[in-house]
């Protein structure tokens, strides 16, 4: 198979699951765009572009799943923290059943 093909496909399978994955890291606790694309890169070994990060938070915000708050820290600058808000939350639920479904599915189908 063609390189360009499974990269293509890599892209592709990646920024279906970034917006689950961000909201999973943000329900664990409030975390700003740096610290949400430093641990997508640390868990999944994922690069995640800010270009790519906020729109997709604009996004989530927008459905009313996230919201945000600056905070000042220790003498830096403020910094925008998101947060689950109570749809979020459920909305997270839902996608963590259809994952869980969807996994074990696959998973079944490439070991048969």
């Amino acid at each position: 198979m063609k390189t360009d093909f499974i990269t293509n496909w890599s892209v592709q399978l990646k920024k279906g699951l970034l917006l689950y994955l961000v909201m999973n890291i943000i329900k664990k606790k409030s975390s700003y765009g740096q610290e949400i694309i430093a641990e997508i890169e640390a868990i999944t070994g994922f690069k995640v572009a800010e270009g790519t990060l906020y729109p997709l938070l604009k996004k989530l915000k927008e459905e009313q799943c996230v919201l945000s708050k600056w905070e000042l820290n220790n003498d830096k600058a403020p910094r925008k923290y998101y947060f689950l808000t109570g749809k979020g939350g459920i909305t997270l639920k839902e996608m963590n059943n259809y994952w869980k479904n969807l996994n074990e599915n696959v998973t079944n189908l490439i070991l048969k």
